[in-house]
């Protein structure tokens, strides 16, 4: 879905390129958000017993480091042609380095 809005909407694609160089904070306060939401995930799968991760913090960067080609406005749009692995190959390579 975000791959079909960014790569075809010329309009978005220019208005988030736009917010990405003038650094709106809107910008910010979405990636902190996407950070604070895989935190959460990661915290809840280590009180679970299903990750093994001492840091969540660290952890929820990683992952949405490893995950930006798949969200950032930017990197869809330059990588939607580009090899890589799917998302959900992606997820599950991510999952496993989490896992026990």
């Amino acid at each position: 879905m975000n791959s079909d809005r960014y790569v075809a909407d010329s309009k978005m694609h220019d208005m988030v390129a736009a917010a990405m160089e003038e650094s709106w904070d809107v910008c910010r306060l979405h990636m902190e958000c996407i950070t604070a939401t895989i935190a959460t995930v990661i915290a809840e799968g280590v009180a679970s017993g299903e990750f093994r991760v001492t840091d969540v913090a660290t952890a929820a960067q990683c992952t949405c480091t490893a995950m930006a080609r798949f969200f950032h406005p930017q990197l869809i749009a330059e990588c939607a042609d580009k090899p890589g692995p799917p998302l959900d190959q992606m997820i599950d390579f991510v999952v496993a380095g989490l896992s026990r």
